[in-house]
């Protein structure tokens, strides 16, 4: 008689036993897995239904991971960079203060203005080449390079590659006061004397719609306090301007002669000059004597006049001078296609050309010129799902250029030894308004202020993704995490259900017939 083996006598019990028995000890091994590892299963696909669940969870995690990543880099460059540019503010502030110091002193040394003020300015240039060890902050999107020159070149400049000489700040700015000065060292001014009439008459580059620039005094009127003495003539009304002064009579002692002088940026200096019986030789720029006569009196006068004219030019318009070549050269920047303009004199004329990389030296090396929200937009960093901060910034933006002119006006423009109350205030007019960008808005403080709002924007996005971090985690935990307790409680269950399946097959397996009757 032929069997079937699938289907012969008690083979469907056997196989259903093994098959439970097999199941029990995948159980077995599964619980133990689970409870030696602390995950539900070694697969996402063991997961069951929670395993969606858990990949998208897993993902935000990941996601809110690299948020951390880039929010630690990005708090890192804020404080670097709020810390950097605090120190030019307070470098301008400090600056700023010993200069009104210095205006309560008959005299004071200015030697040690200009070197507190050349250290002063090293210290901002230092703080502008800050780098957070991977790349240089303040050269927006070029972060390769340190982004401005040491002073020693920026003031002296250098030689480059080619063995072209670069000329620094302090060429430039000679050429310019130079320029403003003229040969007779009084502005460009031409002054004469006949008889009792003193002529003065401004250069036709004096004003500021001057085809090739703007040097030198501009005449802007001439005054006196008693007309019965002096006549004022203005002899010409369309550039060049002149002047007449004529005595008509003798003046009284006290009487004034005022000129006013314009400046090339618009800003106005006088010189008074007051008639006196004996006037003394260390007076000359301030008063003059009245002669025998009104030539007499007329030849004091301008003799007085020259020595004015010379003084307002050796302080007003030489620090003016300064200011606006320092002022130039800051705000040119090589990366915008612009190099510092230069002063040339052609056949005694001056004239401003465009200086080149072959000849002047660009202290700003860093990603081009622009306004300060261009600044920022120059590294952004994603600090969340639909949040980002924007952490650019550039050592040649508009009010840290102030800031460094306003330093090399001071290291350049104060005179050596011990200055006159009129030549250091001269200086400290030009300096103040360009120091003043430290907090003036728009101003470098402005910039600090940027930086500390996208830290604090950065602390509350952390919070935030800490927190939703968190949740998912727990999510993750819950679906891919069995409970210990649980664990344990099952697998004991399986254990004896298992060693009582096999002791109960081994019983049935010595089961025989003989066994059975007996």
């Amino acid at each position: 008689m032929t069997t079937i083996a699938p289907f012969a006598a008690g083979s469907y019990t056997a196989t259903r036993n093994a098959s439970q028995l097999v199941s029990l000890k995948s159980q077995l091994n599964d619980l133990t897995t689970q409870l030696s590892s602390g995950l539900t299963a070694q697969t996402y696909g063991g997961l069951g239904t929670g395993r969606s669940a858990a990949l998208s969870a897993q993902a935000s995690v990941s996601t809110l991971t690299g948020y951390a990543a880039v929010i630690g880099t990005a708090q890192t460059r804020a404080k670097l960079a709020t810390t950097s540019l605090s120190q030019v503010v307070t470098v301008a502030n400090s600056a700023n203060a010993a200069l009104q110091n210095g205006l309560q002193s008959t005299s004071v040394s200015g030697q040690t203005a200009k070197s507190t003020a050349l250290n002063n300015l090293n210290a901002a240039l230092d703080a502008l080449n800050q780098s957070d060890g991977s790349v240089y902050l303040f050269g927006g999107r070029d972060g390769t390079t340190t982004p401005v020159l040491d002073s020693d070149t920026i003031i002296n400049g250098t030689t480059d590659a080619n063995g072209n000489s670069l000329d620094g700040l302090s060429t430039l700015v000679s050429q310019q006061v130079a320029a403003d000065l003229g040969t007779a060292g009084n502005g460009r001014l031409t002054q004469a004397t006949n008889g009792t009439t003193v002529s003065l008459s401004e250069d036709a580059s004096a004003r500021a719609g001057a085809p090739k620039g703007s040097f030198g005094f501009a005449l802007n009127g001439i005054t006196a306090s008693n007309t019965a003495a002096f006549g004022v003539t203005q002899t010409s009304t369309v550039k060049p301007m002149s002047y007449s002064l004529d005595l008509t009579s003798q003046p009284n002692a006290g009487d004034s002669v005022t000129v006013k002088l314009g400046l090339p940026d618009g800003t106005i200096t006088t010189v008074t000059l007051t008639a006196a019986a004996n006037a003394q030789p260390a007076s000359s720029a301030t008063t003059f004597a009245i002669g025998a006569d009104a030539t007499a009196t007329a030849a004091n006068l301008s003799s007085a006049l020259t020595s004015a004219l010379s003084g307002a030019a050796a302080g007003p318009l030489t620090a003016n001078a300064t200011a606006r070549a320092s002022t130039d050269f800051f705000s040119a920047s090589d990366a915008a296609g612009t190099v510092p303009r230069r002063v040339t004199v052609t056949n005694g004329e001056p004239s401003y050309t465009a200086g080149t990389t072959a000849n002047t030296v660009v202290w700003y090396r860093g990603e081009g010129t622009g306004s300060s929200a261009d600044a920022r937009a120059s590294q952004s960093f994603q600090i969340g799902t639909s949040s980002t901060v924007k952490l650019g910034a550039q050592a040649n933006e508009a009010p840290i250029q102030s800031v460094l002119a306003g330093l090399a006006t001071v290291a350049l423009g104060m005179p050596t030894g011990i200055t006159t109350p009129g030549s250091y205030a001269a200086v400290v007019a030009q300096a103040t308004p360009l120091l003043a960008a430290a907090n003036t808005s728009p101003s470098v403080q402005d910039i600090v202020t940027d930086f500390s709002l996208s830290a604090a924007r950065m602390s509350a996005a952390a919070s935030t993704n800490t927190a939703q971090q968190s949740t998912f985690q727990d999510t993750i935990d819950g679906i891919e995490q069995p409970s210990t307790e649980e664990v344990a409680a099952k697998l004991l269950d399986v254990q004896n259900r298992l060693q009582a399946s096999y002791q109960i097959t081994s019983t049935l397996s010595k089961l025989s017939l003989v066994n059975y009757l007996s």
